[in-house]
């Protein structure tokens, strides 16, 4: 997943509008780009904890996890295509059950 986030590669990194929305409202003055960028240092993480989440209609390796950008807390949702080539974001907003998954 984070070699695909890496590349920046708009067409191998799918993001939903609704995350798109949740982030720019969560961080106002952040661009679009920051996104992918920020979740693919999230997983950088060693400390990271996260679930997987069996409950997708898209198929693929889905994770949820909840992290730390600029002080904030986010809770994240994002989708490994099967083939490991395109990622999809469905969630990037504040975390509205506690901040643990």
């Amino acid at each position: 997943m984070q070699a695909v986030l890496a590349t920046e590669d708009r067409s191998k990194i799918i993001v939903r509008q609704r995350a798109l929305l949740d982030w720019s409202a969560l961080f106002p003055s952040s661009f679009p780009s920051e996104l992918p960028s920020a979740i693919h240092d999230a997983l950088d993480d060693a400390d990271l904890i996260g679930n997987q989440v069996f409950t997708m209609q898209e198929p693929g390796e889905v994770y949820e996890f909840i992290f730390a950008h600029a002080n904030k807390p986010v809770y994240a949702k994002v989708n490994l295509c099967p083939d490991g080539t395109v990622v999809i974001i469905y969630s990037a907003h504040r975390p509205l059950k506690g901040e643990t998954v």
